[in-house]
């Protein structure tokens, strides 16, 4: 609690105030004259109690008087409350911090030009050289500019002036607010200070999560926390949310199909934006997005042919709009001159009518008029002879019915799929499941998707029918695009039950409601589980073309998988290496520059890797040298900020009003509202009030008080000149 006025001067004024009804009270005493008179000595006994009330009502018309005094006084010296500090008596430590999200870059003059510029008066008309300042860009990176330095207007003039733009990262609001108390926690001031300028974006601000709400209470308990909206006109933007492999090969001299997620993330329809797909920075296809309403979303396709192995760079780009962050998106497919399969075969019978799991597996991979050289070549062993093979010359490990798996072999597989390797595992007659739990499973090395359990054997001959789980997975997607009414021909008599581990994924499922396949990412590679057999002992799925494109899409998935291969900005990753070793150097070509960055190498667990900061979208490389194979990965945007519609500043207040922190949307000077908001809430205007109800009411009594008396039957003349002398006090 402060005051505006001088506290000193008012206090002094209201105490000479509140003596004026004292001192007329005690002048009334001095002179009241008393005569002693015989007569009315039989009298005194009976005035005694009708005396004793009037003083008791004369001392509470008397604290009224002093009471309405002295809250005239209070209002004239204009208390104030939960003011932070009374202007120029304390020192004031000031947290600036401005919403650098890619969100804030949307407009011609931008929304992150407007928080600057916001930024830039509340220090200066509102900050005093030499209190502490700290000044922070929020995001899902955070960067402290100035951290609890003096304030010096002209190294704060310079460090805004800089600011040209946001980056492309993402808000992460919660995680920003714990900062912001930390850094509260270094000003050692009286009075704490802190501005969130922001554009209040519906996905940050409309509802806040409840961990966002707590650290906005707990930092509203060290600071006056202000929220600032800095909005410019319009809310209008498209964006490209995702670029997905959708089919095909990705094999030299194959053809692929991609998708591009184009949203209509504004508040108004979009109708004349173009699209444009290109291949290694060569434009290969531009389309016509068409008529997009507001929320609505539409994917737009392109088929591409490659001629060379390697990595290629993809890219789908919008045409400009408000915000150009989002308007881009990028994608990296690795692109195999052939995939070679190592296929470990446990069938035993393999006879006219009654073929093993490994003879359909190697006829749904190399059709007979594949190309040998740039298909898949399927080499299939004995199980008991995997220990011969080198696994570095192969891409992909089946497994058919084998019948167990032994401590060796299960490490071997575990380290296979780290560096990148896939394994695909189909389940059989002859396989032992708590063989397998305790190899592969979590009681081994832990790369199964799921426990195994008893074979679960149909209770019709009809056996069950398949359908997709709902998951965003690629052999999910291709199933649930699969003719109904094939699908529904596709019929699974035998299964092994499984149930998914925390990191394994179902992707298909059958009537019965256990899983048939099911994934899980294990390092750089991934396993693929059947729960039913490759053969048709179990299933009739062979016979049905679903089964070659699952078998074919799940190997080229497991050798290059585009969607695994994009990461976001904001991000830290580690870019897995084959043929190095730890603590060598390797370039690193990021996006936007010509020059490459040396970065060690490092044992990331089994693996080597080189660790990367995504700071923009694009392309990331390591070239290949000789005889050590590149990588590349592709960094987007988080497609979640690209939401630029805000709240409105009655709904933000609404939302933060439990929390007290303080929304300053009014028209007019920013500082103006600071200074306001320092002051406090002044009292003035309710003092006044309570004063004039408490004159009223002591008015009100006097008069009742005097009323009384004067109707009061008295024959003795001492008591009626009393009694006149009292009511004559009271009026004064």
């Amino acid at each position: 609690m402060g005051a505006l006025n001088s506290v000193g001067l008012w206090t002094i004024i209201g105490l000479l105030g509140i003596a004026v009804p004292i001192i007329i009270h005690l002048l009334y005493r001095k002179h009241r004259r008393q005569t002693d008179w015989a007569a009315m000595e039989l009298l005194r006994k009976a005035l005694v109690t009708r005396s004793g009330q009037v003083k008791i009502e004369d001392l509470l018309i008397l604290f009224l008087r002093c009471l309405a005094l002295a809250l005239l006084a209070l209002a004239l010296m204009r208390i104030t409350l939960d003011s932070n500090s009374a202007i120029g008596e304390k020192r004031i430590g000031m947290v600036v911090a401005i919403d650098a999200s890619y969100s804030m870059n949307h407009g011609e003059f931008s929304r992150f030009d407007s928080a600057v510029a916001k930024a830039g008066e509340i220090l200066e008309k509102t900050a005093k050289e030499g209190d502490p300042v700290s000044i922070v860009l929020m995001s899902s990176r955070p960067e402290i500019l100035l951290r609890s330095a003096r304030y010096d207007p002209v190294q704060v003039k310079t460090i805004l002036n800089a600011l040209d733009s946001a980056g492309q990262n993402s808000l992460n609001l919660e995680t920003n607010i714990e900062l912001l108390d930390e850094l509260v926690a270094e000003l050692k001031t009286p009075g704490k200070e802190v501005f969130l300028i922001t554009d209040s974006q519906e996905m940050d601000w409309a509802e806040l999560p409840p961990a966002a709400r707590n650290s906005l209470e707990n930092l509203q308990e060290n600071a006056n926390v202000f929220v600032i909206p800095a909005v410019t006109e319009g809310e209008d933007n498209l964006a490209i949310e995702s670029l997905n492999y959708t089919w095909g090969s990705l094999r030299k001299s194959g053809e692929a199909r991609f998708t591009a997620l184009v949203r209509n993330t504004g508040r108004s329809s979009e109708e004349s934006a173009t699209l444009e797909f290109s291949i290694d920075d060569t434009l290969t296809k531009r389309v016509a997005v068409g008529s997009l309403a507001a929320g609505e979303s539409r994917p737009i396709e392109f088929t591409t042919q490659f001629e060379k192995a390697g990595n290629v760079s993809l890219r789908a780009e919008l045409s400009k709009d408000d915000l150009a962050d989002d308007n881009v998106r990028h994608a990296v497919a690795r692109i195999r001159p052939g995939i070679r399969v190592l296929l470990l075969e446990g069938d035993i019978e393999n006879v006219v009518g009654n073929r093993s799991g490994g003879y359909y597996a190697k006829v749904a991979l190399s059709p007979q008029d594949s190309d040998e050289e740039e298909g898949v070549v399927v080499n299939e062993i004995d199980p008991a002879d995997f220990a011969l093979e080198k696994l570095k010359d192969y891409e992909v490990v089946v497994m058919n019915n084998v019948l167990t798996v032994s401590p060796s072999t299960a490490k071997r597989l575990k380290r296979f799929v780290s560096n990148g390797g896939g394994l695909i595992v189909f389940a059989g007659d002859r396989v032992e499941a708590s063989a397998y739990n305790q190899s592969l499973g979590a009681a081994g090395e832990g790369i199964l998707p799921a426990e195994l359990g008893e074979v679960s054997s149909s209770e019709t001959e009809e056996g069950w029918t398949m359908e997709a789980a709902k998951s965003d997975h690629l052999l999910s997607r291709l199933t649930a695009r699969y003719p109904e009414k094939l699908l529904d021909a596709i019929r699974i008599t035998k299964q092994i039950e499984a149930t998914p581990t925390e990191n394994g994924e179902v992707l298909i499922t059958s009537q019965s409601g256990n899983p048939v396949l099911l994934s899980r990412s294990t390092g750089s590679g991934t396993v693929l589980l059947f729960t039913t057999s490759a053969s048709k002992r179990w299933n009739n799925l062979p016979r049905e073309p679903l089964y070659a494109i699952l078998l074919q899409q799940a190997v080229t998935m497991l050798t290059s998988d585009p969607d695994r291969l994009q990461l976001t900005v904001g991000s830290d990753a580690s870019l897995p290496l084959t043929k190095r070793e730890a603590g060598e150097f390797v370039d690193l070509l990021s996006p936007g520059t010509e020059e490459p960055e040396e970065i060690r190498v490092i044992q990331n667990g089994d693996q080597l890797a080189a660790p990367v900061s995504l700071t923009k979208h694009g392309i990331y490389e390591i070239k290949a040298e000789e005889g050590k194979p590149g990588v590349a990965i592709a960094a987007n945007v988080n497609a979640s900020e690209s939401n630029v519609r805000v709240v409105e500043s009655a709904a933000l207040n609404n939302t933060l009003d439990s929390t007290g922190v303080q929304v300053l949307s009014r028209e007019g000077s920013i500082s103006k509202a600071i200074e306001d908001a320092r002051r406090g809430s002044e009292l003035s205007q309710r003092l006044l009030l309570a004063a004039l109800i408490v004159f009223i009411l002591q008015s009100v009594l006097a008069r009742r008080f005097t009323n009384r008396i004067n109707k009061d039957d008295t024959k003795d003349l001492s008591t009626t000149l009393q009694m006149s002398q009292v009511a004559a006090a009271r009026r004064s």
